[in-house]
Order: C-alpha cells, then structure tokens, then sequence
C-alpha cells in the first residue's frame, strides 16, 4: 500500500475512533448519567481493554450496549494500531531501502572513481613511457648534434688551412707577376738597345 494511502486510512481510522469513542461516551452519559468525563474515561478504558473496575454499566440495557460496544471497537482499536505500526515499518522500511540504494550508488561512485584511478595510472604509466622514449630521442639528437658540431669544426679548420692556403698561392702569384713585370721591363730595355743599335 502506498505511504500516503496509509496515511490517509490512519487518519480516517483515528476519525472514526474518536468519533465513536464520543458517541459511546454521549450514550453512556445519558444512559448512566455519568458526567461527560466520566463516560469518557469509560469508553476509553473499554476501547484500550483496561477495564479498571472502578465504573461498571448497571442496567441491562448498559451492559447489551457495553457488550456491543467491546466487540466493535475493540478489533477497531487494534486495527488502528496495527495500522500505524504498519506505517512505521514502511517508513523504516523505506528509509532502509533508501539507505541501501544510496550505498550502493555511494559503491557504484567509488567503483567508478576507482576505474578511473586505474585509468588515470594507466595513462601516467604511457606518458611516462613516452616522455622516457622522448628523452631518449632528445639524448640521440643531442648526441647528434654534437657530432655535427665537431664535423663544422673540422670543416672550419678545413676552410682556414684552404684559405692560408689561397694567400700564400696568391702572394706566390704576386711575386711571380713583380718578375714577369720586371722581366717584360728588362726585354723593353733590350729591345730598345737593339733598335738603337740597328739604326745606327
């Protein structure tokens, strides 16, 4: 039965106790004469099954209705709390049901956390693989480099050996045209002699 649907019957059921508890209470009040208190505490103690003693219905007419009365609300009575301990346990009952599904999506929750931990150590445990794979191309370029570096120097020394080279060539080449300057001079001074020589 759903919760609000009990609900709603409980406070019919205690309507329905107060209301005949107060029509009991009036028919005892007149039948007995009774003060209205009096029949009341009656009534109640009749409905509850106490029954003290100290108030008992003195004319057979009291006692027919007494019995009658006993028989009905009493089952009515009980009904009414076995109806309320009935709405207890459901709210226990729900809250319990309650509780364990929150627990098991609390469960769900870390299980889920923990497959991402995994995941997450997973992905760490690659980047870690591909920063040392990274590093160890980085220490192959550098190695590399290195090289190339040396393999420059050697060039450069390469190219100033070739360039002191060239300058000496050229200061070769210098000298060699000062005589070839100097030798053309000497074969003009020839030259000249002998045109002189066979003009005369």
């Amino acid at each position: 039965m759903p919760s609000k649907q009990l609900q709603q019957d409980i406070i019919l059921l205690i309507t329905a106790i107060f209301s005949v508890i107060t029509l009991g209470a009036i028919i005892f009040h007149f039948l007995e004469g009774w003060t209205v208190v009096d029949a009341f505490y009656f009534v109640t103690m009749t409905a509850t099954t106490v029954g003290y003693g100290d108030l008992v219905p003195s004319s057979p007419v009291s006692k027919v209705i007494t019995i009658l009365y006993a028989l009905s609300i009493v089952p009515f009575v009980l009904y009414a709390f076995t109806a309320v301990a009935k709405s207890q346990i459901e709210k226990v009952y729900t809250k319990v049901h309650h509780l364990e599904r929150k627990q098991k999506e609390q469960e769900e929750e870390i299980d889920a956390a923990e497959r991402k931990l995994r995941r997450q150590k997973t992905l760490i445990k690659q980047q870690e693989e591909e920063l040392d794979e990274q590093q160890a191309n980085v220490k192959k370029q550098l190695k590399a480099i290195h090289e190339q570096e040396k393999e420059l120097e050697e060039h450069d020394r390469e190219i100033e050996s070739q360039k002191r080279r060239m300058r000496e060539q050229a200061k070769i080449n210098k000298e060699q045209e000062t005589e070839i300057t100097e030798h053309d001079k000497e074969l003009e001074v020839v030259e000249n002699i002998m045109e002189k020589a066979l003009d005369k």
